[in-house]
């Protein structure tokens, strides 16, 4: 049912919700909600607890929120994705960071077969097992602390596992792209990790959608001089498209 799945993605962002809470946010009558959340209880996907519920378990809390951040302008994701696969050839050795914009882009090129031997380092364990079952793909993963709300890899043991790898070309997701503060994003450890594989990376190649642009994380992680390519969609801001390419920075838009 269309209004259970609705709980269940609010469940996944709240954690728990009342009843009350779920009746107001969803416009039906408290008598609906506890009938619906005795049904998803039976299904073994909520535990009832005093005027509400809550999702089961952390790890099925965590899916549905994955799926509430790829779903998140999902069309135009999946065309940036697309768009940078063709950028990878065969023989290459490429980084996917953990974005969900990064994720369209492993699962366009699991479906290019013609290309052969790629080595793929990705720091996040969606886009690991994305890519699980490609023989033509080699899944190299960096060891880490495993952050639990994006699935992202990250510490002191990812960043000193780089250090004898070459990486042909990073692809990174980004919180905000913008001319003034350059990429950025919200965790620190993230940002860390990032700074590293951009100093490190051949080419370095940013996948946002045009939300992103003008938004501004925590921190910086690279400043503009140090990216190659820009690949976004047609909403991206047209004042800031061609502030980059004043910069000398190629920005490719999806069709």
């Amino acid at each position: 049912m269309q209004r259970q799945q609705k709980i269940l993605k609010l469940l996944a962002v709240k954690e728990n919700a009342s009843v009350l809470e779920l009746s107001q946010l969803l416009h039906v009558s408290e008598v609906t909600i506890r009938n619906d959340l005795t049904a998803l209880a039976k299904q073994g996907k909520v535990d009832r607890i005093h005027g509400g519920a809550r999702l089961v378990e952390e790890r099925v809390r965590q899916e549905y929120s994955f799926q509430i951040r790829k779903s998140l302008n999902s069309h135009k994701k999946q065309k940036i994705g697309e768009l940078a696969s063709k950028f990878i050839n065969s023989s290459d050795s490429v980084l996917f960071d953990s974005s969900t914009t990064v994720l369209a882009l492993a699962h366009a090129v699991r479906k290019r077969e013609e290309l052969k031997d790629i080595t793929v380092i990705p720091t996040g364990i969606w886009t690991a097992i994305e890519l699980m079952g490609c023989n033509n793909i080699n899944v190299l993963l960096p060891g880490g602390y495993l952050r639990h709300t994006t699935g992202s890899i990250t510490g002191l043991p990812t960043s000193s596992f780089f250090n004898d790898i070459i990486i042909q070309k990073a692809f990174l997701g980004a919180w905000g792209i913008s001319f003034k503060d350059g990429l950025t994003d919200t965790h620190l450890l993230e940002i860390e990790l990032k700074k590293f594989i951009v100093n490190r990376a051949k080419e370095v190649f940013i996948l946002v959608d045009g939300s992103k642009f003008n938004q501004t994380g925590l921190s910086s992680f690279a400043d503009l001089n140090q990216i190659s390519r820009v690949i976004t969609d047609s909403s991206a801001p047209i004042e800031e498209i061609e502030n980059l390419r004043k910069a000398n920075i190629e920005v490719i838009i999806t069709d």
